[in-house]
This record gives structure tokens, C-alpha cells and sequence, in this order.
């Protein structure tokens, strides 16, 4: 049983939206060297040892025949100013080379772009692709990590709506216990 055969898909959609999230824009390219760009935010970290994390793709985006393909990716946490950004990335109908059209890019080890001014870069290889009804979940392998200015707020997304977090520079972090964390 599905879980909208027991809830509406709408009613569900409104209830996980309730959830705050950061907002990530994923990148990769296929063996063909063919483009994908999106914006996720369905992105966490699964393991500090090995560094890994996981992003979610819908499988009826544009991106999804590359991004499923593709031996690695990479993972962009957008900063405070990169809504348009993210907002152009979410755009239908737009290949991911135009929707990466004036956006300063790198290529990374596997041809994956890396975006510039973002709050943090990750990039990886694809360990593992799990199908889980209408999205992928792909695992990701970290071997690669820069971190943006340390001043850089943080773009989120609640209710369908972004909005900017401040910047913590300064703020004391908060001190969790081994083990302790989740």
C-alpha cells in the first residue's frame, strides 16, 4: 500500500512542507558529457567516517536520466544570496547547460560542474542508488570539500517560500556528545 492510497498526495506534500530545509543545487554530468542542474533540498549527511551524504531526485525531472548515470556528483549548499539561482535551477523545461547559462562553473574530477560563491561545495563518487517510489536516493561518497565564506547566511525553503538565514559567525555552535547527534 502506497502512502497516498492512505493520506492525499497534497495533504502530504503540505505536511512535509512544514519542514525547513536548506536549499542545495546538485550538478553532474553523464558519461556522454551531458550537463545535469538542480535544486534539491532533500540532502543530509549520512556518515562523517567515511564522509558521505545523500540528495534525493525526483525521477520525472529533466536531470534525473543524467544524474542517475552520472559515476559522480556534486553537492552545493546555497548561500543567502543565491535564490535567483535556485529559483532558475527548479525551472522546467530548461536543459542543465541552460540552466548553468552565466553561472561561473569549474568542471570537478569527473566532469561534474562546480559552482562558484556557494556557501559549500561537496563532490563524490555515486556509491550507491537506491529507488524508492517516485525518487532515487543516491549516496554519495565525499572526496572533495570546500567551504565558502564564513560569513555567507543560508538560503532555506519552508512552506514553498525561500528565506534567508543569517549569518552565525561568532555564535557560540552548539556541543553535542559523541554519539549524541541525532
Amino acid at each position: 500500500m502506497r502512502t497516498t492510497d492512505l493520506v492525499g498526495a497534497a495533504e502530504f506534500r503540505r505536511a512535509c512542507g512544514q519542514f525547513a530545509t536548506g536549499v542545495t543545487a546538485v550538478t553532474a554530468a553523464d558519461p556522454a558529457d551531458t550537463i545535469a542542474a538542480l535544486a534539491v533540498n532533500s540532502f543530509t549527511s549520512v556518515s562523517l567516517d567515511p564522509a558521505q551524504v545523500l540528495v534525493c531526485v525526483g525521477v520525472t525531472t529533466s536531470s534525473y536520466p543524467v544524474v542517475s548515470r552520472a559515476a559522480r556528483l556534486a553537492v552545493h549548499v546555497l548561500a543567502a544570496d543565491q535564490e535567483a539561482l535556485a529559483k532558475r535551477l527548479a525551472t522546467s523545461g530548461l536543459t542543465g547547460a541552460e540552466r548553468l547559462a552565466d553561472v561561473a562553473w569549474t568542471p570537478g574530477p569527473g566532469g561534474e560542474p562546480l559552482l562558484a560563491g556557494t556557501a559549500a561545495r561537496l563532490a563524490g563518487t555515486v556509491s550507491r542508488r537506491v529507488p524508492s517510489g517516485d525518487h532515487l536516493i543516491l549516496i554519495v561518497d565525499v572526496d572533495h570539500v570546500e567551504n565558502g565564506a564564513a560569513d555567507s547566511g543560508a538560503l532555506a525553503f519552508h512552506r514553498g517560500t525561500f528565506a534567508v538565514l543569517p549569518s552565525a559567525q561568532g555564535a557560540e555552535p552548539v556541543q553535542h556528545p559523541k554519539g549524541d547527534t541525532e
